[in-house]
């Protein structure tokens, strides 16, 4: 598996190696520049790029326009957050935050390589429509998750998504291209949530939610984020005469560590709180709830 650095600072080298090497993984060919990658992006299986400025960004893009295809994973650090919408935007496939933890940032780039090269063999076959969990089931999930999460301490998020204006969408261009529009939403939504763990459902009327197990609120913001860049890139537009410009989603983020006190219920509700204060604060954005335990007065 060969992977492809791109490290402008020589900041991140040693960790990538050593995270490579720890699971035999790599070999890692380094640049300081776009150009010194072009030769070698056709067989690369990754490039990681260590977001640290805005020239960063335009990688991205040049990246993403020489081979749209390859994984691009993208590296930051508090310093780099508030570039991260615009990296997914520009073609970022998955962000990982500094300092690299090698268990989480192996078993993602195994998995970005594995679609990737599932991807050709999809590409032959009719379009295939993802097919998220139904409420019920979802609700089974949830339950296994949080006792799971209880079990092994470790954080459980959650993610409530609403389409934005749909109604209009349905007015405006008929439900039968409503229809259409959410199963290509929840397509994009399942392809978008990458480990075998996480779970996509489809709640009717434009909802979905996205469990996401032994996940803190940090790691649960960049996939809500790169959720939004998705929908956004599918560039689903209102009929021509629309003050509206394309669909949108709303999302809110609720993340708890299972205990004896909290329920999954209490999770869910945290989440669609988030979700009401997206909408309300202007829609197409991620909103966290921060205070799972809140119970609203009698």
């Amino acid at each position: 598996m060969s992977v492809l650095l791109l490290d402008t600072s020589g900041t991140v080298r040693d960790c990538v190696d050593v995270s490579l090497e720890s699971h035999n993984l790599g070999p890692v060919h380094v640049a300081r520049a776009f150009q010194e990658l072009t030769s070698e992006l056709a067989g690369a299986a990754a490039v990681i790029l260590d977001l640290e400025q805005d020239s960063d960004l335009q990688v991205c893009r040049q990246v993403r326009a020489a081979n749209p295809l390859v994984p691009l994973i993208v590296l930051f650090d508090e310093k780099s957050a508030e570039h991260l919408e615009a990296a997914l935007e520009a073609g970022a496939t998955d962000c990982i935050s500094k300092p690299v933890n090698p268990l989480e940032f192996c078993a993602r780039l195994r998995s970005a390589n594995r679609r990737r090269c599932q991807e050709p063999e999809s590409a032959k076959a009719s379009p295939p429509q993802a097919q998220p969990q139904s409420e019920p089931s979802f609700a089974e999930s949830l339950d296994r998750a949080w006792r799971r999460d209880f079990r092994a301490q470790t954080p459980l998020s959650l993610l409530v998504i609403n389409v934005d204006h749909l109604a209009t969408y349905n007015r405006q261009c008929g439900r039968a291209a409503g229809d259409q529009c959410l199963l290509r939403l929840a397509a994009a939504l399942q392809e978008t949530v990458y480990r075998p763990d996480d779970v996509v459902a489809n709640r009717g009327g434009g909802e979905f939610v996205v469990l996401l197990p032994a996940t803190d609120t940090a790691g649960a913001v960049v996939v809500a984020e790169r959720l939004r860049a998705r929908v956004w890139a599918l560039a689903i537009s209102y009929a021509p005469s629309s003050e509206l410009q394309q669909i949108t989603i709303s999302l809110g983020v609720a993340t708890a560590n299972p205990s004896a006190e909290l329920s999954p219920e209490d999770l869910m509700a945290a989440a669609e709180r988030a979700l009401s204060r997206a909408k309300l604060e202007g829609r197409n954005r991620v909103v966290i709830e921060q205070n799972v335990a809140f119970s609203a007065p009698a």
